[in-house]
């Protein structure tokens, strides 16, 4: 069967400042902006709204030195008319139906935890741990934890698996 999907495109998190933002998705995690985009005639019912035209400023982050053309991108959103909403972060509870979390993969888990959880904003939900992973062929360990961003979104991060 041909897929009808041929790659994740790219999550959009909404923010109320794109520029903080940036400022800790790419200085922090380590994402480049690849565009960016500044217009009031963005077409609102493309994007969700019931006005025809909205105006909004994004940036499209991707990992440093990744391919775009297979790589999914982040894209952080500000809405300018109508303004972005803010309020207790995008979820109260984790199972709301939507997308609710995003897990990035880094290779050294414990170097990631250090640079990530001082930074102004940044709620350490669950520090590293070590999570088996149980699979047919062997059981595999992996080390994961949990932060929320300085907006509220709820972020995995991974690193691979040790056999």
């Amino acid at each position: 069967m041909n897929a009808l999907v041929k790659k994740l495109l790219h999550v959009c998190i909404t923010v109320p400042d794109v520029d903080k933002a940036l400022k800790f998705y790419c200085d922090v995690l380590g994402f480049e902006s690849t565009f960016e985009t500044r217009t009031d005639e963005a077409d609102g019912p493309l994007l969700g709204f019931s006005e025809d035209e909205i105006s909004i400023y994004a940036h499209h982050v991707l990992t440093a030195g990744a391919d775009a053309r297979h790589a999914t991108e982040i894209n952080l959103i500000e809405y300018t008319k109508p303004a972005t909403i803010e309020g207790n972060g995008p979820y109260e509870l984790m199972n709301q139906v939507g997308i609710t979390r995003l897990a990035m993969l880094v290779l050294d888990c414990q170097e990631a935890f250090e640079k990530i959880k001082g930074y102004e904003g940044v709620e350490v939900v669950c520090p590293p741990k070590d999570i088996v992973i149980r699979k047919p062929d062997g059981n595999q360990t992996m080390s994961w934890f949990s932060f929320k961003d300085p907006y509220g979104v709820f972020i995995t991060i991974a690193e691979p698996p040790k056999a």
